[in-house]
């Protein structure tokens, strides 16, 4: 007797990212009803940080980072692209599932073990890369990989909440009135799979810089109101005292003694 045992892998992803099954994914088993529950996390961003570097703000803007395989740029197609070029300089090839152009060969079967070394060497080459660089600094917030893959400045991410419970296929074929599967198809076993956005609307994040020129005065001004009893009219005030009128007084003193 031969059993065939079936398992379903499903991604959720964004539209500008290319899936990657093997990394990420949902297992549908046969004889379960899977409930995935979606809900959408989108990060925008300010037009104030635009003016920081990147290394400062942490994100790439759409134009600051080009890519070679594709158009839009986001943090999991600069890694595939980089585990890509990193594979062809190690192994020759890349994975037929890797971005490529009409130059670069498809790895055959005897190139498995070189690719999937090659992943691991460059994943273990990041981690060393980034301690080295964050153990002579306290603030680890400018560290640059060598990959280069910072996320991008506006992103969407699909957070997922997952339940699962047994899936009778005969109960649900009598409901139906079906009572002719089972007699054709013996021992057969059904999945289901439902995706539904657990709300109907979802609040966004939004990049922005902590304290401004803006904030920043407005700081000043309040601690020296609070301590000094200071504010902007009492500094025209100085400016007054300390110009037009010392210089009338001066004009003043000067007409007295030529009399």
């Amino acid at each position: 007797m031969i059993a065939f045992f079936f398992v379903l892998q499903v991604l959720l992803h964004a539209p500008d990212d290319v899936p990657q099954v093997s990394k990420q994914f949902v297992r549908i088993p046969m004889g379960k009803e899977v409930l995935i529950a979606v809900k959408p996390s989108m990060i925008t961003m300010s037009t104030g940080i635009a003016e920081y570097h990147p290394i400062r703000r942490q994100c790439f803007l759409s134009h600051e980072r080009s890519l070679r395989f594709f158009k839009v740029y986001t943090e999991s197609n600069c890694q595939l692209e980089c585990l890509a070029n990193f594979t062809l300089t190690k192994c020759g090839c890349v994975k037929f599932s890797m971005p490529r152009n009409m130059d670069m060969p498809v790895c055959s079967e005897d190139k498995i073990h070189c690719y999937d070394r090659a992943e691991r060497q460059l994943l273990v080459r990041e981690f060393k890369r980034v301690r080295s660089l964050n153990a002579g600094r306290e603030d680890s917030r400018g560290t640059e990989s060598a990959c280069n893959c910072m996320p991008a400045c506006t992103s969407l991410v699909y957070n997922t909440e997952i339940s699962q419970a047994n899936f009778d296929l005969e109960e649900m074929l009598l409901a139906e009135g079906d009572t002719d599967f089972l007699q054709e198809y013996p021992g057969s076993q059904m999945s289901r799979l439902s995706i539904y956005f657990k709300e109907s609307q979802f609040i966004t994040s939004k990049r922005s810089e902590l304290y401004g020129m803006t904030e920043f005065l407005a700081n000043c001004g309040g601690i020296f109101g609070l301590f000094m009893g200071f504010s902007i009219l009492s500094m025209v005030e100085m400016i007054y005292h300390f110009t037009l009128r010392l210089f009338t007084n001066l004009k003043r003193l000067v007409k007295v003694s030529d009399k």
